[in-house]
Parts: C-alpha cells; structure tokens; sequence
C-alpha cells in the first residue's frame, strides 16, 4: 500500500493532466490553483521545469534539503520556464517532451509565490508509446522520493521496478545493493546479502558476459559491502583499540609488546592529528619548500592569489587512486581559474614506489599538475600531521586553509570548487 500511496503522491496531486507525458511528444500540464490556495485564478503563473534532474550541487546522502537546493539553485541549462493560460480557472501550458527525457519535474510560480509541491516538485516519468515509463524514468526518481522523505524500502521497491524492465539497467542495480547494504542491521545481514549479491551476478555475468558496466556495478557493490561491514565494526574496533591504550599506560615504555607499543604510538598521532585539524578552518597554512618531479624549486607560499588543493596521497592507497578521476576532472575544469593542486606523494616514505615509476604512474593518467615526493623523513607529512590517506585541503588565496576533506573528495570537489571560485 506504502508504494501505491508514494506514487499518486508524485503523479497526480493537485494535477488534471489528461494524459501523460510521452517522449517525443507534446505534453499539456495542467494546474488548479484551487487545490493549494497559493494563486487565483487571476494570477499570472509561470511553469519552471526540467527534465531529470535540477542540478549536481546537492546529493542524495547529504538529505532532502540538499536536493532541494538544486531545484533553487539549478546547473546551467537545466531549467525551462514558459507562461501558463488559463480557461475557466484551470491553467494550462504545453511542453514538447525530448526523445532522451527519462523524468520530468516542474513547479508554478507568479513571480513572488511559488509552489514547489511542499519541496519536492510535481514529478512524472516519461512514457514509451506502449504506456510503459522509459529506462531510467524510476532510477531518476529516486533523488525525488528522498526529497519527499521517501524511506530505503520506498526507493529500493522503485528500482527493483525499474530492473523488472529493464534488466541491463546495471547502474540502477549497484544503486539498488548499495541501498540494501545500508539498510543492514547486523553483521549475519551484510554476509547474506552478499551471498545474495553474488548469486545474483553469477547468473548476470553469464547473460551478459565481458560487460564492462556490469562489472563496474559488481566491484562498486563489492564496495558497498566493505563500507557495511566497516560501518558495523568500526565501534568494536575502537573498543579494542581504547583497551589496548589503556594497557600500554600501564606498562614502561620499553617494557611493552611491540604491537602494544605500535597501536599506542599510532594512537597518539591520531590524537595529535585531531588536535592539528580542530578548528583548522581559517587558519594559515604550514609553509613548506619543495622540489616538484619536474625538478621545479618552489614554496607553497609561491602560490598566494591562488586556490590550492594541498593533497597528501600514495600510489599504494586505493582509495587516493580511486579519487584520481575526481582530480584530473576539476583540475581540467578550474586551471584557468586560478586553480592548482599540490600532491604531496608517500610513495618514497614507504618504499612503494621510486621517482621514475612514481612519474610514469600519474603521466598514465593525466595527472598534469604539481608533484611533490615527501622524503624518507616524512618533512612534509609531519607539518601537517597526517595520519591516514587522502588527506586534503583547499588553500585560499590568501594563504589560510578554507576547506577540509569532506567537501573535497568525490563529487563534493567541484561543488565546492565552483562556490570558492565563482
């Protein structure tokens, strides 16, 4: 009953469209300014829409509000607009639905009020001629049940539709395991969901053989099962680790066990790191001399005026190379706008990697910017007390630190790119 409420809910409140939006063809919306009491029936309306999504500065795990804020603040090019007529109180506007149209959202406005649907939109798939929502039509309405306030069980039902029919939808499928994966409550959960997950698959990879998406799909599920297992751990871990501490206080120090000895000094660098990075926002950066790999002698106090990412990472750390395309991405976008990135390499520190090796594993994949080879020493690393991998800051251009790592890995490193230098 959950799904069918969750559905009309989205399709058809406060709508009397007589039919539904087809791709390819022309769609009349129609709006009863009667059913929310924002308008009259002698107000001016506008219809504001987009098809799919609004934007990409807000994401689904940062909540519904964040998704929202797309629709305030949408990317360039995403949003339509187009003035309403009215026949006896019913406004109406008609918009020709793109052949790639998946999702279409839109809300009413006279300039001043608006009606956002209680922020979330008035939403629709896009139909096929048979009456049928297009591929990605339910996949793209996820984003829109979490702005709703739609629960895990909601959007993993609107996938596994999507799946019904269209079975080689496999970045809908990594969507729906992640979200089962959070959904677990215990350690005999995540193992039988992977146990599932793999079942699954072994019968996927046998349709659809040496397909690269799907592939794709089941690594980033092995992901999401790690991550699982983690989120469940970590608490037993900690206890484990806080234990072994208050031992090693216990005992002189030469008198205790090497991994004892070992797990209390790591200790004490986390906590020593901590206190370096609280309320580390606005403070000036460390300087530091370099020598970059191709040879240039500079200073991070060279590069005032300018906007750097400061990123301490090894070659040997999958998740720094798995932030990589991240990298290379914003780098590309934002050079030209006083932009630049300084990665600060460990492979020296830890034998991963010589200088020679080190430069032809970031010339392979477009790493184009400054490269630093921390020495055996660890000069650098010290300075700024790093403990774990990636480590990074944005630098402003007057040379304090303006942002840390949750708001620069992933996708969130060019939103918060382009609101620092724009």
């Amino acid at each position: 009953m959950k799904k069918i409420v969750y559905f009309f809910f989205f399709f058809s409140i406060s709508l009397a469209a007589q039919s539904f939006p087809v791709a390819g063809k022309t769609f009349s919306v129609k709006y009863n300014p009667a059913d929310k009491k924002i308008f009259t029936k002698d107000s001016k309306l506008t219809l504001v829409y987009a098809f799919d999504y609004w934007g990409t500065k807000g994401f689904a795990s940062d909540g519904p509000e964040a998704l929202f804020q797309n629709v305030l603040n949408p990317d360039q090019g995403r949003k339509n607009e187009i003035n309403m007529s009215a026949t006896d109180g019913i406004f109406s506007a008609e918009i020709n639905i793109p052949d790639s149209a998946e999702l279409l959202s839109y809300y009413v406005t006279d300039g001043t009020n608006f009606d956002y649907n209680d922020k979330k939109t008035y939403t629709s798939y896009i139909f096929d001629n048979s009456g049928k929502p297009v591929k990605g039509a339910r996949f793209r309405n996820i984003d829109f049940l979490i702005m709703a306030g739609a629960d895990n069980e909601t959007c993993i039902a609107e996938i596994e539709n999507e799946l019904k029919d269209y079975p080689d939808f496999h970045l809908a499928r990594f969507v729906l395991w992640d979200k089962k994966f959070n959904n677990a409550k215990s350690f005999d959960d995540v193992v039988q969901l992977k146990n599932d997950f793999e079942e699954e698959f072994n019968q996927l990879n046998k349709k659809y053989p040496n397909n690269y998406e799907l592939l794709n799909a089941q690594g980033r599920i092995y992901y999401a099962f790690q991550s699982a297992l983690s989120e469940l751990l970590m608490p037993h871990y900690q206890y484990a680790t806080e234990k072994i501490v208050r031992i090693a206080e216990q005992i002189p120090e030469g008198k205790r066990a090497s991994v004892v000895q070992r797990i209390f000094e790591m200790n004490e660098r986390q906590k020593k790191s901590s206190e370096f990075n609280k309320d580390i926002i606005g403070k000036p950066s460390i300087d530091f001399e370099f020598v970059s790999t191709k040879g240039e002698q500079r200073k991070l106090s060279d590069y005032k005026g300018k906007v750097v990412l400061l990123d301490f990472w090894g070659t040997w750390c999958g998740p720094c190379v798995g932030e990589i395309p991240n990298l290379v991405k914003a780098y590309e976008k934002f050079k030209g706008k006083g932009f630049e990135i300084i990665s600060v390499s460990s492979d020296l520190m830890f034998n991963s990697k010589n200088e020679d090796e080190f430069k032809k594993f970031t010339e392979e994949r477009n790493m184009s910017w400054t490269h630093v080879l921390d020495d055996n020493n660890k000069s650098i690393h010290s300075l700024y007390n790093i403990t774990h991998w990636p480590t990074l800051y944005l630098v402003g251009k007057d040379g304090t630190i303006i942002r840390t790592e949750s708001e620069l890995r992933g996708e969130s490193l060019e939103k918060t790119l382009a609101e620092v230098l724009n």
